[in-house]
């Protein structure tokens, strides 16, 4: 068992396996992991095509809502790479590649991603959501009328991570503002410029993307396969790889260390006394919660036990090889 002392900077990690017969089980959804801020990454494509699901959005002539870009499939799609669904006053399309690279490194195209009090693609606070909407209300309401206004004011008062994409859209531009507001994503150790056309590429290849449709059109991973021990298997070679350069002898460390923690199930419960440890990497409850997760959506999810349970190895013990030795030697870790 890990030392109950070593709390915040790291977790509490047990052996699981002997208790795998009375662990609960939470029930599987496909929660996608939240974007590495940090990581290396190549140089950008020059190829700006567009993924083959991406088509122009539809502005409608206001009185007639019937394609209003908010009721389309593209203006309501949570997941994913599009061109933006806003093209209105404050849209820019000589930084619409510099929105790319923004989305990919916050949220990996995921419009529904919650990481502690940054949520949606873009990963407003919830003070910024709320400034957002106020400037977009004249906008909606010159635009579209008294449906604008039904629209907006059925926004008041909810998370950015629930609006459709259309709107999600439409607060990034808002708060960008041709550039007066770039500072909202100028942090990270990965760089997106704000500049006109400084950015290319859809989006980077060489970034980690996150993204549950992309990834499964990359990897072939199917609905089926989700939560599956292969499954998670090849989100943790990928996640390491591309978060810290970890190559095949630490991810063999890492299999061989979580297949005694876990048998590879992300959905294992240790209720043990000193415990309870959660999920592939048995992490500690208070682990999870400094890395910005609550138990249930790190419980829903393969790609964020796999983030976490990686940070608490690179915090203690520097990679999953020195782990291991570790572990073999304490049968904890």
């Amino acid at each position: 068992m890990v030392e109950a002392m070593f709390r915040h900077v790291t977790a509490v990690c047990a052996v699981a396996v002997a208790l795998l017969g009375a662990a609960a089980v939470l029930p599987a959804a496909g929660a996608a992991v939240p974007p590495d801020r940090g990581g290396a990454g190549a140089p950008a494509s020059r190829d700006d095509t567009p993924p083959p699901n991406e088509r122009l959005p539809k502005v409608p002539t206001p009185p007639d809502l019937g394609d209003a870009p908010w009721t389309t499939p593209a203006g309501k799609d949570m997941k994913g790479y599009r061109l933006s669904t806003y093209t209105g006053k404050y849209y820019d399309k000589s930084r619409e590649q510099y929105r790319i690279c923004v989305i990919q490194r916050e949220s990996g195209g995921n419009y529904e991603e919650s990481s502690g009090p940054w949520r949606g693609a873009y990963q407003f606070s919830d003070s910024l959501a709320a400034g957002a909407l106020r400037t977009m209300r004249d906008e909606m309401v010159k635009s579209y009328g008294d449906a604008g206004r039904r629209v907006i004011d059925s926004l008041e008062g909810t998370l950015i991570y629930t609006w459709p994409r259309f709107f999600q859209d439409m607060a990034f531009w808002t708060t960008f503002n041709k550039g007066a507001g770039a500072s909202h994503w100028a942090g990270g150790g990965w760089y997106c410029n704000p500049a006109r056309n400084a950015e290319s590429g859809w989006p980077n290849p060489g970034r980690w993307n996150y993204t549950p449709l992309e990834r499964s059109a990359s990897r072939s991973v199917t609905a089926a396969s989700f939560g599956t021990p292969e499954y998670s298997l090849r989100v943790a070679r990928d996640f390491i790889r591309g978060k810290y350069d970890w190559g095949y002898a630490e991810f063999k460390a890492l299999k061989a260390m979580w297949w005694r923690e876990s048998n590879w199930r992300y959905s294992v419960i240790n209720p043990h006394p000193n415990g309870p440890w959660y999920g592939l990497g048995q992490v500690n409850g208070g682990f999870i919660n400094d890395q910005g997760y609550s138990i249930k959506d790190y419980m829903n999810s393969p790609e964020i036990q796999v983030k976490v349970g990686a940070a608490y190895i690179k915090a203690r013990y520097g990679s999953p090889t020195k782990a291991w030795s570790f572990w073999q030697a304490n049968g904890w870790y």
